[in-house]
Protein backbone atom coordinates (compact mmCIF):
# COMPACT_ATOMS: atom_id res chain seq x y z
CA UNK A 1 0.00 0.00 0.00
CA UNK A 2 1.32 3.45 -0.97
CA UNK A 3 0.77 6.18 1.55
CA UNK A 4 0.29 9.81 0.63
CA UNK A 5 2.39 12.44 2.41
CA UNK A 6 1.77 16.14 2.94
CA UNK A 7 4.47 16.89 0.33
CA UNK A 8 2.57 14.87 -2.30
CA UNK A 9 -0.62 16.80 -1.58
CA UNK A 10 1.13 20.19 -1.89
CA UNK A 11 2.53 19.26 -5.32
CA UNK A 12 -0.95 18.74 -6.74
CA UNK A 13 -2.57 21.89 -5.34
CA UNK A 14 -3.77 24.50 -7.80
CA UNK A 15 -1.64 27.59 -8.16
CA UNK A 16 -2.41 30.89 -9.82
CA UNK A 17 -0.90 30.75 -13.28
CA UNK A 18 -1.34 33.82 -15.44
CA UNK A 19 -3.01 33.24 -18.80
CA UNK A 20 -0.85 34.59 -21.58
CA UNK A 21 -2.76 35.71 -24.70
CA UNK A 22 -1.26 34.32 -27.91
CA UNK A 23 -2.13 35.36 -31.43
CA UNK A 24 -2.52 32.25 -33.59
CA UNK A 25 -0.47 32.17 -36.76
CA UNK A 26 -2.53 31.62 -39.91
CA UNK A 27 -0.89 30.46 -43.10
CA UNK A 28 -2.51 31.65 -46.32
CA UNK A 29 -4.16 29.31 -48.80
CA UNK A 30 -1.65 28.51 -51.55
CA UNK A 31 -1.55 27.17 -55.10
CA UNK A 32 1.70 25.36 -55.78
CA UNK A 33 2.38 25.16 -59.50
CA UNK A 34 4.32 21.94 -60.12
CA UNK A 35 4.08 21.61 -63.93
CA UNK A 36 3.79 23.93 -66.91
CA UNK A 37 5.17 27.33 -67.90
CA UNK A 38 6.66 29.35 -65.02
CA UNK A 39 6.72 26.34 -62.68
CA UNK A 40 7.69 25.69 -59.98
CA UNK A 41 6.12 28.52 -58.03
CA UNK A 42 3.97 29.17 -54.94
CA UNK A 43 1.05 31.54 -55.27
CA UNK A 44 -0.66 32.84 -52.14
CA UNK A 45 -4.44 33.21 -52.45
CA UNK A 46 -5.20 36.45 -50.63
CA UNK A 47 -8.02 37.86 -52.77
CA UNK A 48 -11.67 36.84 -52.74
CA UNK A 49 -11.55 36.09 -56.48
CA UNK A 50 -8.58 35.08 -58.65
CA UNK A 51 -8.61 34.46 -62.40
CA UNK A 52 -6.19 31.90 -63.87
CA UNK A 53 -5.44 31.95 -67.60
CA UNK A 54 -3.05 32.99 -70.33
CA UNK A 55 -4.31 36.59 -70.48
CA UNK A 56 -2.02 39.31 -69.16
CA UNK A 57 -5.11 40.49 -67.22
CA UNK A 58 -5.29 37.21 -65.21
CA UNK A 59 -4.05 37.40 -61.62
CA UNK A 60 -2.36 34.01 -62.12
CA UNK A 61 -0.93 34.07 -65.63
CA UNK A 62 0.12 30.85 -67.35
CA UNK A 63 1.55 31.66 -70.79
CA UNK A 64 0.42 28.51 -72.60
CA UNK A 65 -1.72 28.02 -75.68
CA UNK A 66 -3.31 25.03 -73.86
CA UNK A 67 -5.11 27.49 -71.55
CA UNK A 68 -7.96 29.85 -72.36
CA UNK A 69 -7.40 33.55 -71.76
CA UNK A 70 -9.66 33.32 -68.69
CA UNK A 71 -9.59 29.60 -67.95
CA UNK A 72 -10.62 29.26 -64.28
CA UNK A 73 -11.84 31.38 -61.40
CA UNK A 74 -10.85 30.57 -57.84
CA UNK A 75 -13.12 32.23 -55.31
CA UNK A 76 -13.34 32.30 -51.53
CA UNK A 77 -16.04 29.95 -50.31
CA UNK A 78 -17.01 28.97 -46.75
CA UNK A 79 -13.60 29.66 -45.23
CA UNK A 80 -11.72 28.08 -48.12
CA UNK A 81 -11.81 28.28 -51.91
CA UNK A 82 -13.59 26.69 -54.83
CA UNK A 83 -12.56 26.34 -58.47
CA UNK A 84 -14.90 27.26 -61.33
CA UNK A 85 -14.31 26.49 -65.01
CA UNK A 86 -14.94 29.62 -67.09
CA UNK A 87 -16.11 27.67 -70.17
CA UNK A 88 -12.51 26.91 -71.07
CA UNK A 89 -11.68 24.93 -74.21
CA UNK A 90 -9.62 22.24 -72.46
CA UNK A 91 -11.46 22.10 -69.14
CA UNK A 92 -10.50 22.08 -65.48
CA UNK A 93 -9.53 18.75 -63.93
CA UNK A 94 -9.68 18.28 -60.17
CA UNK A 95 -7.91 15.09 -59.07
CA UNK A 96 -8.16 13.85 -62.70
CA UNK A 97 -11.93 14.43 -62.96
CA UNK A 98 -13.30 17.18 -65.21
CA UNK A 99 -15.36 19.66 -63.20
CA UNK A 100 -17.50 22.73 -63.76
CA UNK A 101 -17.20 23.84 -60.13
CA UNK A 102 -15.86 22.20 -56.96
CA UNK A 103 -14.78 23.05 -53.44
CA UNK A 104 -11.03 22.68 -53.00
CA UNK A 105 -9.53 20.53 -50.24
CA UNK A 106 -5.97 20.36 -48.97
CA UNK A 107 -3.79 18.38 -51.38
CA UNK A 108 -6.15 18.59 -54.37
CA UNK A 109 -4.51 18.54 -57.80
CA UNK A 110 -5.85 20.98 -60.39
CA UNK A 111 -4.87 20.60 -64.05
CA UNK A 112 -5.45 23.28 -66.67
CA UNK A 113 -4.03 22.25 -70.03
CA UNK A 114 -0.34 21.54 -69.39
CA UNK A 115 -0.27 23.38 -66.05
CA UNK A 116 -0.68 21.45 -62.80
CA UNK A 117 -1.27 22.98 -59.39
CA UNK A 118 -1.60 21.55 -55.88
CA UNK A 119 -3.93 23.38 -53.51
CA UNK A 120 -2.82 23.82 -49.90
CA UNK A 121 -5.33 25.02 -47.30
CA UNK A 122 -4.25 27.74 -44.94
CA UNK A 123 -4.23 26.77 -41.29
Amino acid sequence: MISQTDDDIRLTEETDIPVIPVQPYHRPHVLQQVRGPLSPQLIELNDDTVIVGRSSEAQIRVPSSALSRTHMRIERYQGGYRAIDLDSSNGVYLNQIRINSAVLRDGDTIQLGNAVFIYHEGK
